[in-house]
Order: C-alpha cells, then structure tokens, then sequence
C-alpha cells in the first residue's frame, strides 16, 4: 500500500510540471520559450490564456498574396474549439491598405527604430531583389529591435497578410525573429506579432510599450533562410490567429486586448525582405 501511494503521489508531482508549461491558462512560460537574448526587451507581462495547434503545411513554396481565400464557413475561433479554421475570406471594400513596393519607394512607411541623437536609421530601405523590388531590413542587429510600421488607417478587428522570407538569422535560436505586426501602435510601441524565429518555429507573442512575452511555447513549422512565406495575422475581438502558407498554425486569445491599430514589420537578430503585404478589415 505504501509504495502504491507514493507511485500515486510521484505521478501527480509529473503531471503538475508538465501542466505548468502546456500554456493552456496559464501566463507565459519563459522555460518553454528561451529567448534568451531578447530578454532584456521581453520582460515579463501579464498575460492571457492560449490554445495552439500545428498544421504545417506541406508546401512552402512562393504563393500568390491571399491566395488562400475561402468561403467563410469556419470562423477563426472554432479554434478554440478545438476545430482547425480556414483563413478568413477578405470582403468587397474590405482592403484598407497593400504594397507590393513596385515603385521603387515605401510610401507612408516610417521607422521607428533610431540612432545617434535621434538620427533615423537606415535599416529598411527598398532594393531590387531576385523577386524584384522588395522591402529589406539589411542590420543583424542583436540589441535592438528594427521596426517598421505604416502611417495609415488603424483599426480592431482585422488581416495582416505578407510575403515575406528571412535573409539570415544571427543564429539558429528562439531568440532571433523577423515578424509581422498587427493592431500596432507606434506611439506606444505596442502591437500583435507572428514571428518567424531561428530555431525554425512560428510564435504569436505581444508587445506592450516595447516589451513582448509570448502566449505559448513557439510551433516548429521549419522555418529556414531564403525560403519564401505567405504569413497571415488574423485578430478579431480577443482572438489572435496565424496561418503559414494557407495553413493554420496557432490561436491565442487576450484577456486584455489592445484596443486598435495598424501594421508594422520587425527583426531582431535577424535580416529579412518582404515582397508584399495588405491589411484588411474581415
């Protein structure tokens, strides 16, 4: 009876650690997440419940900007429910903004990042590359994130899509990212992110006034230098979805959501190039 008891209580004590760091209602784990390296811009925040699901996808191959579009059946937070969602259908009207960066120029791009007495960096500049013109982010910068973000319309509810690939990564490790941002806020340096990171995972994670802490563990999808991505972030109400490649990845939800915003782009550790991006309202 005695060693039954305490095979009984040593299983408990298994479950309880195992618990600890599923991120299923619970607050960011930083021992599932080890970004080391980015610590100091990712102090610890108060943060919501997360569910996640992985649906790699088969291809990753180049795609045509939302050539993923489907007829709206299943919502993005049947995820929640255990369902696997299909990307939102974008409406007649419902593109606010897209830039596939043709002429040459980043109109209504701004950056945030900055150097030297406040002199602007030139970090994201628009350059010809083997898929034509793109917008690049060329500084493997380790201390500092590099962010670039659009000076029009912000709203809540709302679809970040963009070609994107990474050009290198300082190293293959958690910390080192090149992400997407939506219901950004430049003046408070806050916003959603999916980011691609170096040990080849996908994470949602937010950033509130320049810190960011992650819902979850990250989701190995593969990720590699010079290969080419179709990310799409989707945040309607609390929920935060994103898909890879037409596929769904993960979704979180926010027990204290950012209120509005527009799109950003961003690296750390990392240099990357984005073919085309839009914003959309669902």
């Amino acid at each position: 009876m005695t060693a039954r008891r305490t095979f009984i209580g040593i299983a408990w004590l298994l479950l309880l650690a195992v618990a600890g760091c599923s991120g299923h209602g619970a607050t960011p784990c930083t021992s599932c997440d080890a970004a080391a390296a980015d610590r100091a811009a990712d102090r610890s925040i108060a943060s919501p419940t997360a569910d996640a699901a992985s649906n790699t996808a088969d291809s990753r191959r180049r795609q045509p900007i939302d050539a993923t579009e489907v007829d709206g059946d299943d919502d993005v937070r049947d995820a929640l429910a255990g369902e696997v969602p299909s990307p939102a259908t974008v409406p007649d009207g419902g593109y606010l903004f897209m830039d596939h960066f043709g002429n040459g120029k980043a109109d209504g791009w701004q950056i945030l990042h900055w150097i030297d007495a406040g002199v602007p960096a030139p970090d994201w500049t628009v350059i010809d590359g083997d898929v034509g013109t793109v917008y690049s982010q060329r500084s493997l910068d380790v201390a500092d994130w590099h962010i670039s973000y659009w000076t029009g319309a912000s709203i809540g509810d709302q679809i970040v899509e963009a070609q994107i690939r990474v050009v290198d990564f300082y190293a293959q490790a958690p910390s080192y990212v090149a992400a997407v941002f939506g219901r950004y806020d430049p003046l408070a340096d806050s916003g959603y992110l999916l980011a691609l990171r170096g040990d080849g995972s996908l994470i949602i994670r937010k950033r509130d006034h320049g810190t960011t802490a992650s819902f979850a563990s990250g989701i190995d999808v593969g990720v590699k230098p010079g290969v080419w991505y179709t990310v799409r972030l989707e945040i309607l109400g609390d929920t935060i979805s994103a898909y890879l490649d037409g596929g769904f990845v993960s979704a979180v939800t926010d027990s204290d959501p950012l209120a509005e915003g527009g799109i950003a782009l961003g690296s750390f550790g990392a240099t990357m190039e984005v073919d085309s991006i839009f914003l959309a309202a669902p």
